[in-house]
């Protein structure tokens, strides 16, 4: 099993020399038998290996014994462990998803945050041939289509999958053979999820009634969708292309008249390709949503709009047919600042840096960041979005100014206002992102110390 796994790693070219792995380590079999495999072929191969491990915390003793054995066996062999306890209960409760959902956000969230406190990689996890085969059946059951048979894919963006080709019995068998231990989730072996009554049930039925070898059957299959998915994804790019009117980063437009005289496969593949345009991914996005703009596109007229999912809408305009991203609604946030540290905003993909420095330090020039008289702060800074009724005094000025006021002066749009943020310490407002320090705070002759403040963008 090791050869096969070099085999894929090397053929597929998954690893490169030097690139940093993230394997996602939970303690069982899969990820146990893909710990060893990596951690012996990063010693040819010349990647660095690191592990990480999500505590989803609703399997009580259980779950903190997985933790234990993850941290010993990493321990054991020098392999850094990244770990996190949040109980996806709760979680799928806060985001209103499944706790299969919302356990697949946490982890894939983590291990992206893993990576980027590592400087980039790839995200390595366990999925095997058996694994391949339940997520055909699921997708089936579901009434999907190619892409969704051709299910899961040795390599998809920053994530890995060595051993997607490799049976779970030899998976156990290896583990065994070289006493290697593992841990076992109990939840797995009852049939109270979907994919679990898939696996326990459903499976052994086809293998018993109708053919044994049922799950080399349907990844034979996801093979072979694979394949024919990439020639349809060729064709739906050059169509796209053909089709493309202009685009930007709020919008795609597409010629009307052409996409009308398509096939409903072909117009509804270029649809989609064009919400992929905005979205980054097509998550989420059904055929029901497709189906939705195709009959809209055939009996709308010009002016008329739809609101589709995830703030998308799609609208006429004589010949054009535009699809639109909508600026989220930015929820309320508020943080509390600590100090010569970093401040990440999820809400709005920020990220504050606030260090004190002295006076000594204090660069007229840098326009880069912000400074203030920190001496003068009355308590501790916070860093949250607009409020009813905010104001500060404008550095310039000696009366207070709405915030509302400035937003329109500056012409910023109404859906952009509540990404702004705004660093507020004892009741003021000493900054606002955009605009300008509060009069109050600025620095002088008489400063001693500076707070002194950096902000970074994600895009």
């Amino acid at each position: 099993m090791y050869n096969l796994v070099k085999q894929n790693v090397l053929q597929k070219k998954l690893i490169f020399k030097g690139e940093t792995i993230l394997v996602a380590l939970s303690g069982g079999p899969d990820s146990v038998f893909l710990f060893h495999n990596l951690r012996k072929l990063k010693e040819i191969l010349g990647f660095n290996l690191y592990a990480s491990h999500i505590n989803h915390m609703y399997r009580g003793e259980d779950a903190m014994h997985d933790e234990e054995f993850a941290r010993n066996l990493c321990r054991k062999y020098g392999i850094r462990l990244f770990v996190k306890r949040k109980h996806a209960g709760e979680y799928a409760r806060e985001l209103k998803v499944t706790e299969e959902e919302a356990g697949r956000i946490l982890r894939y969230g983590f291990f992206n945050e893993n990576l980027d406190e590592l400087g980039g990689g790839k995200i390595a996890v366990a999925h095997n041939l058996n694994d391949q085969a339940e997520t055909v059946l699921q997708r089936l059951i579901r009434g999907t289509g190619v892409d969704g048979l051709s299910a899961m894919s040795f390599e998809n963006n920053n994530i890995i999958r060595p051993i997607l080709n490799v049976p779970k019995s030899e998976i156990l068998k290896y583990l065994h053979d070289n006493s290697y231990e593992y841990c076992i989730d109990k939840t797995n072996l009852h049939d109270i999820y979907g994919r679990n009554k898939i696996r326990l049930n459903l499976i052994p039925y086809l293998e018993e009634s109708f053919n044994p070898n049922i799950q080399n059957a349907l990844y034979r299959m996801s093979e072979a969708m694979q394949r024919d998915k990439k020639i349809i994804e060729k064709y739906t790019e050059l169509k796209f292309q053909e089709l493309l009117v202009e685009k930007d980063a709020k919008r795609v437009v597409l010629n009307l008249p052409k996409l009308k005289s398509l096939e409903p496969g072909e117009s509804g593949r270029i649809v989609k390709r064009a919400i992929e345009e905005l979205k980054g991914n097509t998550i989420n996005i059904e055929m029901k949503h497709i189906n939705y703009m195709l009959g809209f596109m055939q009996a709308a007229d010009t002016g008329k709009k739809i609101n589709l999912t995830e703030g998308f809408t799609t609208e006429i305009s004589y010949d054009n047919f535009i699809i639109n991203k909508n600026v989220e609604n930015i929820p309320n946030f508020e943080y509390n600042i600590i100090l010569n540290d970093s401040l990440y905003i999820p809400e709005v993909g920020k990220t504050l840096t606030v260090k004190i420095l002295n006076i000594t330090e204090f660069d007229r020039k840098n326009r880069n960041s912000i400074s203030l008289d920190y001496g003068l702060l009355k308590g501790n800074p916070i860093v949250r979005n607009r409020r009813p009724g905010d104001s500060m005094i404008p550095c310039g000025m000696s009366g207070k100014k709405k915030i509302k006021d400035v937003f329109i002066d500056l012409k910023i749009p109404a859906a952009e206002r509540d990404k702004k943020l705004i660093i507020e310490a004892g009741g003021d407002i000493l900054w606002l992102e955009g605009f300008r320090i509060n009069n109050s705070y600025k620095v002088s002759d008489s400063t001693k110390k500076i707070l002194n403040i950096t902000m970074e963008e994600q895009h």
